[in-house]
């Protein structure tokens, strides 16, 4: 055996294979379910996890604002205190809105529901 057959056995396959592969799936995906059964695409964790950081992101610049104007002018932490009520009252807006958005399209997508 020749180090050049060695090299061809080693090779990734070609892209005509991926492309016949590809197609398989794609063709398995768009089939239907067997006895009419819908795919489990019910709600997900991604809508709960995206309200929260939507809070969290809100809460984390009131903080971080209300901290820098305090260290800036030298004050008690009244910015601080301030930036935090109206953080958390930002974030809790955001998340709020973020849940409606989610809301209307579970119901836009009756399929996707549990």
């Amino acid at each position: 055996m020749g180090r050049g057959s060695m090299a061809r056995e080693d090779e990734p396959p070609g892209f005509d294979e991926f492309d016949a592969r590809l197609r398989r799936l794609r063709e398995a995906r768009a089939e239907p379910s067997p006895k009419g059964e819908k795919a489990r695409s019910g709600p997900s964790w991604g809508g709960g996890l995206q309200a929260g950081i939507e809070l969290l992101g809100g809460l984390a610049g009131g903080l971080l604002l209300g901290w820098a104007l305090d260290a800036w002018l030298a004050t008690s932490p009244v910015f601080l205190v301030v930036g935090f009520v109206l953080g958390a009252a930002a974030g809790m807006l955001n998340a709020w809105r973020w849940m409606k958005r989610f809301e209307q399209r579970m119901r836009d997508e009756p399929d996707r529901g549990a």
